[in-house]
């Protein structure tokens, strides 16, 4: 290889390589940590209750959230639905109430479901999901729930990104924290004296 190919071969490698370098990234969802705030109202309330199936409606991203080129990936299988399960388990395990196998059982769908990370100053999630409630398989609660959370973003892309990741959970929190306050679904979940 000559001197001149050399030149001409270098830059063509580096910029190469800083495309693959700035490429697109997946990650997966971090764990779902449950909020103070839900776990105020676990221990007020009790609910008790086994979580059965969590699905995504038709046209809902379940598998992955586009964030400045890189993607979120969704919970412990892939997917949305199974993260959404996940933290209502885990908000249930604060206060001892989830129960495999309990008479009284919540379902889900995923019904909405979006990250956006492009704001220079502004990122955004919004979540939403219908919960059901069945005791003994009789529905006894059936309700749609959405959330929407805001946060401060970046120009930079790797801080907007991180902050995106950061704060899809919280939008989750937020979704649960509805249905943890909901009268009708503490009317649904409550252990019978």
């Amino acid at each position: 290889m000559t001197m001149r190919t050399r030149r001409r071969f270098l830059p063509a490698c580096l910029a190469l390589i800083a495309l693959a370098l700035s490429g697109c990234i997946s990650t997966p969802a971090p764990r779902y940590n449950p909020s103070v705030a839900n776990s105020s109202l676990m221990l007020q309330h009790r609910p008790i209750a086994d979580v059965g199936p969590f699905t995504a409606a038709a046209g809902v991203e379940n598998r992955a959230l586009s964030m400045r080129g890189s993607r979120l990936q969704g919970g412990s299988d892939g997917t949305y639905a199974t993260y959404l399960r996940d933290a209502v388990i885990a908000e249930l395990q604060v206060a001892g109430g989830y129960v495999p196998g309990s008479r009284v059982r919540i379902d889900g769908e995923l019904t909405h479901n979006s990250l956006n990370v492009a704001g220079i100053k502004v990122g955004s999630a919004e979540v939403g999901a219908r919960f059901i409630v069945r005791r003994e398989g009789v529905v006894v609660y059936d309700r749609s729930l959405k959330a929407n959370h805001e946060w401060d973003s970046s120009f930079i892309g790797a801080l907007a990104i991180q902050a995106g990741i950061d704060n899809y959970g919280t939008t989750v929190q937020k979704l649960i924290g509805q249905l943890l306050a909901d009268p009708a679904f503490i009317e649904a979940t409550r252990k019978d004296e």
